[in-house]
């Protein structure tokens, strides 16, 4: 036996559910907007921080900024919304040895911030 469905029902929960995903998109573009403020006040405050666009990427604008902190590389992903932040980063090319990554997983950058955070501290 066949069940009634009730297209409006349906219609106005996927319109309820887009609404939410909306609303978490734009939670979690404030959160990265938060964080791209943060890593171009470091940018400025290092020496030799340049920034690249991504060259393997489906998605147009994005960039990498790389950052030597306390001598090891650390490199972001910088949204195309974020990019008027970082207009004081030196862009450079794909392949500016300075814009080459050196393999550094994500895991590995935050261990070494967290060390180079506490040496300053003891400073």
């Amino acid at each position: 036996m066949a069940q009634h469905l009730d297209h409006t029902a349906v219609a106005q929960k996927l319109l309820d559910q887009q609404g939410q995903i909306n609303d978490l998109t734009a939670e979690r573009d404030d959160v990265y907007r938060e964080r791209a403020h943060l890593v171009a006040l470091l940018a400025a405050m290092t020496d030799d921080a340049v920034i690249t666009y991504v060259p393997d990427t489906e998605e147009p604008g994005w960039q990498i900024v790389y950052l030597t902190i306390g001598g090891r590389q650390c490199s972001w992903h910088i949204a195309p919304r974020d990019a008027d932040l970082f207009q004081h980063v030196e862009r450079v090319g794909a392949l500016d040895v300075r814009a080459l990554w050196d393999g550094h997983t994500t895991e590995e950058k935050y261990a070494h911030i967290t060390a180079h955070t506490t040496e300053l501290a003891q400073r």
